[in-house]
C-alpha cells in the first residue's frame, strides 16, 4: 500500500467513523500550505460522500489559540462538518466556539499533525477508545479532587469542581467538537496546589521541567534547564498580549486513552497517549465550566503518572489499574 493510498484510508476512517459525514452534507477543510497531502486526502474522500464539500487554505498561525483571518472565520459558518488540519491549533478560538454553539456544525481539529500520526492515530478503533474514555469518566464525576504523582518529583492536586468529558474521536451529533486522533477523558480544574514536573510539550519542553501551582496559577517555574526558560518565556509573552495573568491558570487535567498512540514529540498524538496525564494553561472557555479566557491553551505531558481520584489510586506508575 502507498502512502497516498494509506492517507486515504484514514481519511475514509475520520470522515466514515469519526464525523458520520452523510450525502448531500456542508464539508469544509480549513487547513494551512504545510499540511495539503492530509487535507487532499479528506478532499478527495469528502467529495466521494457529498459533493458540498470545499476547502479553504490560509497561512499557518502564530501559536496555538491564535483566531484564524476573518475570511476564514466566515467560511466556517452555516457549515455542517469543519476539519481543521492546521499547524496550530483552532480548538479553543471564538471562531470554532461560533461554528459549534450558533451554527451547530461538527469540528474537528487537527494541529501540527504529521502524516505519521494522521496514518497511525486515524486507524485506531475508536469504540474501545470511547470504552475506556467513559469508564474514566465515572472516576472524574464522582471524585472532589485528583491528586497525580510521578517519579520525576510533581506531586500536585486538582480541584475537581467542572463537569468532564470524554474526547473519544467520535463526533456525531450537532455542535460537537473532537480533536484527531483522539482519546482522552477530560475537565476544567477549578484549583490546583503543588508541582508539576512536565515532561513535553512540543519543542517548547523537552526534558522535565518544573512549576509550582498555588490557587490554579503558576507562580513560579524552574528555569535551570532551556525548556524552562522557553516556557517561562513563552508564558510571559502570553500575559502580554492578554493583559494580565490568565495564561498562568490551569486550564484542564486530563488522561490519555488511546493505547495506539505513541510519544512522539507532537502534541495532538502524546496528549492522548494511554499511561499519561496532562494539564493545559490558558483558555479554557471550550469546557464545561471554563471561564478564563486567554490568546493560548498550552498542554504540557506528565510520563508515567500515579493517580488518585479522592482515595482511591486508578494509575500506578502509568499502568491502569481499572
Amino acid at each position: 500500500m502507498s502512502n497516498r493510498d494509506d492517507l486515504l484510508k484514514s481519511a475514509k476512517v475520520a470522515l466514515e467513523q469519526c464525523m458520520s459525514l452523510k450525502a448531500g452534507e456542508h464539508f469544509l477543510i480549513v487547513t494551512n500550505p504545510e499540511l495539503m497531502s492530509m487535507a487532499l486526502a479528506l478532499f478527495e474522500e469528502g467529495q466521494k460522500i457529498t459533493k458540498e464539500t470545499r476547502m479553504v487554505v490560509y497561512p499557518k498561525g502564530k501559536y496555538n489559540g491564535e483566531e484564524p483571518p476573518c475570511w476564514v472565520a466566515e467560511q466556517m459558518f452555516n457549515t455542517d462538518v469543519i476539519i481543521g488540519i492546521t499547524v496550530t491549533s483552532i480548538t479553543h478560538t471564538h471562531a470554532r466556539r461560533r461554528a459549534c454553539d450558533v451554527f451547530r456544525a461538527r469540528v474537528a481539529t487537527m494541529p501540527g499533525i504529521t502524516e505519521d500520526i494522521f496514518i497511525r492515530g486515524l486507524q485506531a478503533d475508536y469504540i474501545k477508545i470511547s470504552e475506556l474514555s467513559h469508564k474514566l469518566l465515572k472516576y472524574f464525576e464522582k471524585a472532589k479532587v485528583a491528586r497525580v504523582t510521578t517519579s520525576y518529583g510533581a506531586d500536585f492536586t486538582v480541584e475537581l469542581g467542572n463537569p468532564a468529558e470524554v474526547s473519544d474521536g467520535l463526533c456525531h451529533k450537532p455542535g460537537m467538537v473532537v480533536n484527531l486522533p483522539d482519546g482522552e477523558t477530560e475537565c476544567a480544574p477549578t484549583n490546583a496546589n503543588g508541582v508539576v514536573v512536565a515532561n513535553i510539550s512540543g519543542e517548547l519542553i523537552t526534558e522535565p521541567t518544573k512549576m509550582v501551582l498555588k490557587d490554579g496559577y503558576i507562580v513560579d517555574i524552574d528555569t535551570s534547564n532551556e525548556s524552562g526558560k522557553r516556557f517561562k518565556e513563552f508564558i510571559e509573552n502570553a500575559k502580554k498580549v492578554d493583559g494580565n495573568n490568565n495564561a498562568e491558570f490551569i486550564a484542564e487535567f486530563a488522561m490519555g486513552t488511546n493505547p495506539g498512540a505513541k510519544i512522539t514529540g507532537n502534541i495532538l498524538e502524546d496528549e492522548k497517549v494511554l499511561g499519561t496525564v496532562h494539564v493545559a494553561f490558558g483558555t479554557n472557555t471550550s469546557y464545561p465550566g471554563g471561564t478564563n479566557n486567554s490568546c493560548i491553551h498550552q498542554d504540557v505531558i506528565l510520563f508515567e503518572p500515579t493517580v488518585w481520584f479522592d482515595d482511591e489510586m486508578v494509575m500506578k506508575d502509568g499502568k491502569l489499574l481499572i
